[in-house]
Order: structure tokens, then C-alpha cells, then sequence
């Protein structure tokens, strides 16, 4: 399906506000020998905004975050965080300038507890890191902060269930929180209602609006309505390229965007309110 391509914002939109950025992208571009997986992408993400990214299955959207996070190199052009070039930097250097992610498929240890877990990704921020022989009692800085996240985030009566026996939203809670857990000023979710019940999507709404308003957020997710509520500023890509990007609702009723999900339904009246992204 072809679509008009334009980085502007909704016609009428306000621009997006003046706040130093926390992210920009520029020109960013990823190939695969013939394949064009992300294409030549410009965008700046303004410190503690609520940023989503959308677009169809093989838009390019998953591909970007890593672009962002790392764990691909751009073929061309730049990803910079607060000012600084971390385009050749490893994930863990991205880290510990203040980049977290969460990821499509949720990563935690399945045999651990929830306080193992959040232990483990606390001692992350240590000089000493973990000791193979060191008594794990001993790690009470660590584990007062588990006990502290996990209570802020709802989960503080989780502690010592084996996170493998954790529901799915429970899960996804978690790995937000072992996100949190490195202390990032940007913060990257993959899909984080993605196979959600209705009642866990309430939940995992309600714990991203506890996040400090300091943080910035770059979501990607398919729930229109889980996006509605979650960001404020949306930018939409297919194959690879950015189509437009703007205020969530303007976006939604963009031309090009309500083309790629709804296709000529949309220009017959068929779309509905709560149309997946």
C-alpha cells in the first residue's frame, strides 16, 4: 500500500514543545544488503515527553529501537542521547549514559524471584558488581531498593514468587521495572501491553503513569487505545521511512495513517475508535 510520505506534523497541530532533546535521530538509516530496514529517519525526542512510535508489521519499528538501544549499527547516519554521538556505542555504554529498554519478548530470569531479579539489575549500577562467593544477605542496599521499586510499581507482594510463576501482565510490570532498576533518563518499551488482558493493560496503564515526569518515553505499540493514554506525540513509519508525526489523536486521523491501517474502510466511514496501531 503507497502512502504520501511527509515528516510535518497533522495539519493545524501544535509543534512539538522546546524542551532540550533527550534523543534525535538523524538521517537515520539501516540495510540488510538490499533491504532497507529503516530509511533515512529524522526525529528529535524533547526531554521527559511521551513519545510513540507506530506503524504496521515490517514498518521498521522494532529495528529502530535497536538502532537506538545498540544492538544494531546504523549503515548511516546518527543516533545521539543528550547531545552526545552514541552511534558506535555497545548497549551497556548506552546504559550507563541513562538508556533503558524493554523488549517484545519479556527477559527475565524465569527461575529467580521477583527480588532476585530486581536485585540482580540494581547490581548493575555497582562499582563491585556481584561476587561469585559473596553471601547474598550481604547485598542489603540492592535489596532494600528491590523491596522499594517493586512496592512503588505494585508487585511488592511479589517478592519471592518465582518470576516464572508470574501472570503475563505481572511480567511485563517486571521487566519495567528491571528497566527502572538501572535508573535510565530515557526509557524505551517495546509493546509493553502486547498480549495484555483488558485488566492487565489497566494495570500496566497504570504503573507508566506513576513514571516520573522527568523521564522521557519512547513507546512503540499496536493498541491505539493503550497509546491514547500512554503518549501525547506520535510518529508513524512505514517500510523503513517516517510517514508523518504529531499529536496522538491528530495522527490518528492523518490521511496516510488511517490508509495503512484501515485502508479504504477508512475513507467509507468503517474506522472505529479503537482501531489497533
Amino acid at each position: 500500500m503507497s502512502t504520501t510520505s511527509t515528516t510535518e506534523p497533522t495539519a493545524g497541530a501544535p509543534a512539538l514543545d522546546r524542551r532540550p532533546p533527550a534523543l534525535e535521530l538523524d538521517k537515520l538509516t539501516c540495510r540488510f544488503g538490499e533491504l532497507t530496514a529503516v530509511g533515512n529517519v529524522s526525529l528529535t525526542v524533547p526531554e521527559g515527553s511521551r513519545f510513540g512510535i507506530i506503524g504496521p508489521n515490517g514498518a521498521g519499528k522494532t529495528t529502530l529501537f535497536n538502532l537506538l538501544s545498540g544492538e544494531l549499527r546504523p549503515t548511516s547516519g546518527t543516533v545521539a542521547l543528550f547531545g552526545k554521538d552514541v552511534s558506535k556505542l555497545s548497549p551497556p555504554q548506552r546504559v550507563q549514559l541513562g538508556l533503558g529498554r524493554t523488549f517484545q519478548v519479556v527477559r527475565v530470569f524465569n527461575m529467580l524471584t521477583v527480588r532476585e531479579n530486581l536485585t540482580l539489575a540494581l547490581s548493575g549500577l555497582s562499582r563491585s558488581k556481584l561476587q561469585l562467593f559473596r553471601p547474598w544477605r550481604t547485598y542489603r542496599a540492592q535489596q532494600a531498593r528491590a523491596e522499594e521499586l517493586a512496592a512503588s510499581f505494585g508487585l511488592g507482594d511479589r517478592l519471592e514468587l518465582i518470576a516464572g510463576e508470574l501472570s503475563h501482565g505481572e511480567l511485563r510490570e517486571l521487566e519495567v521495572m528491571l528497566a527502572l532498576a538501572t535508573e535510565p533518563k530515557v526509557l524505551l518499551l517495546d509493546e509493553p501491553a502486547a498480549g495484555l488482558s483488558p485488566a492487565e493493560r489497566v494495570d500496566i496503564l497504570a504503573l507508566l503513569s506513576r513514571l516520573s515526569k522527568e523521564l522521557t518515553v519512547v513507546m512503540i505499540e499496536h493498541d491505539m487505545q493503550v497509546l491514547r493514554s500512554a503518549v501525547d506525540w506520535v510518529a508513524v513509519l512505514d517500510h523503513g521511512e517516517l510517514v508523518t508525526q504529531g499529536p496522538t489523536l491528530e495522527v490518528q486521523r492523518h490521511p496516510a495513517v488511517r490508509e495503512l491501517y484501515l485502508g479504504s474502510a477508512a475513507h467509507q466511514g468503517g474506522e472505529h475508535d479503537g482501531a489497533s496501531a
